[in-house]
């Protein structure tokens, strides 16, 4: 078995050195998992012999009612004749004692009896609620975080006894009186089915992104967990089988007034902080505590999704990955927002946009207009084939999502491509007339011998026109007039190592034994690979270039620039070490809105916080040019179910990139 597996092994190292410089792929691990926090539960625990410190004013509280705080054996007692004041004035000092006292008690009893910790925690978030309330100033130290630290406590009680389910009501049973607790959803994107389970996202730290987008507040953030609810809803194949989004949990208490016979009521609000940042407390907007980064990591570090697999299979074994094709969104479709959709490279996947994704959704002004959406394609195809199947895909994703095209903000699309990607998206803008068609054959498509659905195969490959629902594209580091690194040896190994179809491979045959002379040779010679795609001597790449844009569409480009140092200037020429600067370059493009270079190298380009700002300013400046205001929005529809400043130029030779920038 070993010496039957070896040559293929030698071979795919080969071509690992060989498109080193080239594989787009990014980290495997984006998050760990936190060690045991005892704090939670050890901080504020009173022992018989030592007692935590309390805080002043539950000591002065205390003082007030003759019971010494640091006595355990008067702790119930205290309660007692504190629960007797608060019931007569609602003053902050107070509630903060009792909520800090309940807390003490609760996290005694967590260990051994967790049925009558459930409710000391209740009534330690009853009355940290209460001082939050009437506290708007936060005068009293600690407030937020007690009571933020109750309820994570409660929560992971109630996680244990899988109590936490959007829609139910749960008793809790408090000292003093009845209790429950009810459990609301607060989104008007995910729905209940949505929700099937969920983590605390204090329990992760990220390691695979660079920035951590988090905002101290009132709440706790959670990681909540998606899986295929339906699969039989028509829209559902465009989610993947496990998502994961942002939530924050926040209890509120109703006045003793309104709740039932004189008992308490929680309400365990679930806010969507992707939708708001904000909940109403007390008659004000007060912040919560948010965590945007934690549950894309989490997401992101499922081993199905391990992208060094998922984009070595995509190049090597095409075929295998033609199934998992397509477009797929990681939030709920939005008929009111524009699609933003992102195309990987070679040898990548849609994980390699999850930098700039976390960047550009952590900016409310984009959150609140754009969606994203992603492309996953087999990169061992040729990328003109790669096009015409995304061609096909958006608009099944436009059937499906809106099938009476009453979406306008559909029809103002941003593409971003990066690498290959880049030349995927720029086909989706131009009319191919029969440019495309004559590198391969000088004869009339009509004279072609095929059966139909090669026929129809071929055309849909070489005859097309511009989607009017794409209006700009962004590409990345893409090589325009191809890269030096697609040269014979590494077309040599792709050929030997990229799996082609069978049933390719006799379509092909095929099709030139009823064709005989109808093809150009080159054409004619073999099956080509991604590889051979990206030759500077590709007649698609020339063919692309000449190819007429719609008049509508406006493009920006950014370019890959490592600066040379004088170890590497006599062999290093100007670009990101696999696509050169002129093959980058698109001077010669009409409607280039704006090129800039970047001094990154062609794997980190799209990731480089100059990149990620650059695709803000697009897309802001895309929201700008919209007429009238507000166009985006205005198709109302239900919704269907299922994250820098700009630098100045990098050297004296970025100088000449800004003479195309346009506000637009």
């Amino acid at each position: 078995m070993p010496s039957r597996f070896s040559p293929l092994i030698a071979v795919r190292l080969a071509l690992a050195l060989a498109l080193l410089s080239g594989g787009c792929a990014t980290t495997d691990r984006w998050i760990e998992q936190r060690p045991p926090d005892v704090s939670w539960a050890s901080r504020w625990i009173w022992t018989d012999d030592a007692a935590k410190p309390l805080s002043p004013s539950t000591h002065a509280a205390a003082k007030s009612v003759g019971v010494d705080a640091t006595d355990a054996s008067q702790r119930r007692r205290l309660l007692e004749l504190l629960e007797e004041q608060a019931h007569s004035r609602l003053a902050p000092e107070l509630e903060f004692a009792l909520c800090e006292l309940a807390a003490v008690e609760a996290e005694r009893l967590a260990g051994g009896k967790p049925d009558e910790a459930l409710g000391f925690y209740a009534e330690s978030i009853v009355h940290g609620y209460r001082a939050l309330a009437a506290d708007p100033h936060t005068r009293i130290a600690g407030t937020t975080q007690r009571y933020n630290d109750s309820l994570k406590a409660l929560l992971r009680l109630l996680r244990r006894q899988d109590k936490v389910r959007p829609g139910t009501i749960v008793p809790l049973p408090l000292t003093h009186s009845a209790c429950s607790i009810a459990i609301d959803l607060k989104s008007s994107r995910w729905t209940q089915a949505d929700f099937q389970n969920f983590e605390f996202a204090c329990d992760y730290q990220v390691t695979g992104l660079r920035n951590h987008y988090h905002a101290s507040g009132v709440g706790t953030p959670l990681i909540a967990v998606r899986y295929h609810p339906d699969h039989d809803h028509p829209a559902d194949r465009y989610y993947p089988t496990k998502l994961c989004y942002p939530l924050t949990a926040v209890a509120r208490a109703e006045s003793y007034e309104a709740a039932p016979a004189g008992g308490v009521r929680l309400v365990l609000e679930l806010h969507d902080t992707l939708e708001h940042e904000h909940f109403r407390l007390a008659g004000r907007d007060v912040q919560l505590e948010t965590d945007l980064t934690t549950p894309l990591a989490y997401y992101l570090d499922q081993p199905e999704l391990h992208e060094q697999d998922v984009s070595t299979l995509g190049l090597l074994s095409p075929g295998r990955v033609k199934q998992l094709q397509g477009l797929y969104l990681l939030e709920p479709y939005d008929a009111r927002r524009i699609p933003v959709v992102m195309v990987h490279g070679l040898w990548s996947s849609p994980a390699t946009w999850m930098e700039m994704f976390n960047d550009l959704r952590s900016d409310p002004r984009l959150r609140e207009r754009y969606q994203f959406w992603f492309y996953l394609y087999p990169t061992g195809n040729p990328f003109w084939v790669t096009a015409a199947q995304m061609r096909s895909d958006m608009a099944a994703l436009r059937r499906d999502f809106d099938p009476h095209r009453a979406a306008p903000a559909l029809d103002q699309a941003v593409l971003v491509g990066h690498s290959m990607g880049g030349l995927v998206s720029r086909l989706q803008t131009v009319d191919s007339g029969d440019t495309f068609w004559q590198t391969v054959s000088d004869r009339r498509f009509d004279e072609l011998d095929a059966e139909d659905d090669v026929r129809q195969y071929l055309g849909n490959l070489f005859f097309f026109r511009p989607n009017p629902s794409v209006q700009r594209v962004v590409t990345i580091g893409t090589p325009h007039r191809g890269s030096r690194f697609a040269n014979g040896v590494t077309q040599w190994l792709g050929a030997k190592l990229i799996e082609v179809p069978m049933q390719t491979l006799a379509a092909q045959q095929d099709l030139f034994r009823r064709n005989k002379g109808f093809f150009r040779p080159e054409a004619a010679a073999r099956v080509m690979t991604s590889i051979d795609s990206l030759s500077p001597a590709s007649p698609m790449l020339s063919a692309l270039l000449a190819a007429r844009p719609g008049p509508w569409v406006r493009y920006h480009n950014i370019i890959g620039d490592v600066p040379r140092s004088q170890f590497t200037s006599w062999y290093h020429n100007r670009g990101d070490g696999v696509v050169s600067v002129a093959s980058a370059r698109l001077d010669d493009l009409p409607q280039l809105a704006s090129q800039i270079s970047v001094p990154e190298d062609h794997v980190a380009v799209h990731r480089h916080p100059q990149a990620i700002a650059e695709v803000r300013r697009v897309l802001l400046a895309h929201l700008t040019a919209l007429e009238p205001p507000g166009y985006a929005a205005a198709a109302p529809g239900p919704r269907q179910r299922p994250v820098v400043r700009v630098a100045g130029a990098t050297d004296s030779r970025v100088a000449d990139d800004v003479v195309h920038a346009m506000a637009n």
